[in-house]
């Protein structure tokens, strides 16, 4: 399978995630009320600590600024505007979907705001991939560890704060595989600056370490599975927040193994 078809293939299964996120956690009565449990359990408050705090519009340019400087010194022109390109896209669409296009229906929750998707989510996840696309390839499964772990704590501070729902940023990051997905479909697969073959040894320690995210990732979305079914068993409101925030580490592990995949 060329690499082209299967980052669409990604691109369909992003879409599919981001509507059944969309549709369990926004619309069904029990999405609804398991969410609502979690955010009761949460420690609201409006000064986080960081990364969290650090969002603002000044900080997403600076660091859409950065990402395009350093891919063009990585990969040249055309990668960088298509990187930064990608992430303006999910950015934008991202606002636009939790504030104009998607409608949070009233099944359990009365004059609830939408918050599908997150955009704070959405920031970090393209700061994520950007980061991951910039580097060149002896340097992706590092920078993949370390956008895992950012996006996990990022994930875990919105649930822990009660800004968020697990489904606003599941949505949230579904979008981000999707619009990068499409972009590596179309975009230039590979540039010149990027002649440097990674040795044997950083290869298989590359793929070594893209295995085991995937196994981490996997099982904390199996134990959050299993967490969630006890929660609602128990009626744990406590036991629900936890569930989330250890689902959605998974989830973010996930995203970041496939944003390297998805590299061109």
């Amino acid at each position: 399978m060329s690499a082209r078809m299967r980052a669409l293939l990604y691109a369909v299964l992003a879409l599919l995630i981001g509507a059944l996120a969309y549709w369990l956690g926004v619309g069904s009565f029990f999405g609804q009320q398991a969410e609502a449990s979690l955010l009761d359990a949460s420690d609201f408050t409006t000064h986080p600590p960081a990364p969290l705090s650090l969002v603002s519009t000044a900080t997403v340019l600076i660091a859409l600024g950065v990402i395009g400087l350093i891919t063009i010194w990585s990969h040249g022109v055309w990668r960088a505007l298509m990187t930064v390109c990608a992430g303006a896209v999910a950015i934008v669409t991202s606002q636009l979907l939790k504030r104009s296009w998607l409608e949070r229906p009233e099944l359990f929750e009365f004059d609830a705001p939408n918050t599908f998707p997150s955009g704070h989510m959405t920031v970090f996840s393209v700061v994520a991939v950007g980061t991951i696309w910039a580097v060149r390839r002896g340097s992706r499964g590092l920078v993949t560890v370390l956008a895992a772990v950012m996006l996990s704590v990022v994930s875990w501070q919105l649930l822990e704060y009660g800004w968020h729902r697990p489904s606003d940023l599941i949505g949230s990051q579904a979008l981000v595989v999707l619009v990068f997905a499409i972009a590596a479909a179309v975009g230039p697969r590979r540039s010149k600056r990027a002649g440097q073959e990674q040795s044997k040894a950083l290869m298989m320690l590359n793929r070594a370490t893209g295995v085991l995210l995937v196994i981490f990732g996997a099982a904390a979305i199996l134990v959050g599975v299993v967490l969630v079914a006890a929660a609602s068993s128990v009626q744990s409101a406590e036991l629900m927040l936890k569930a989330g925030e250890i689902l959605l580490v998974g989830v973010s592990v996930l995203s970041a193994r496939t944003f390297a995949a998805l590299s061109p």
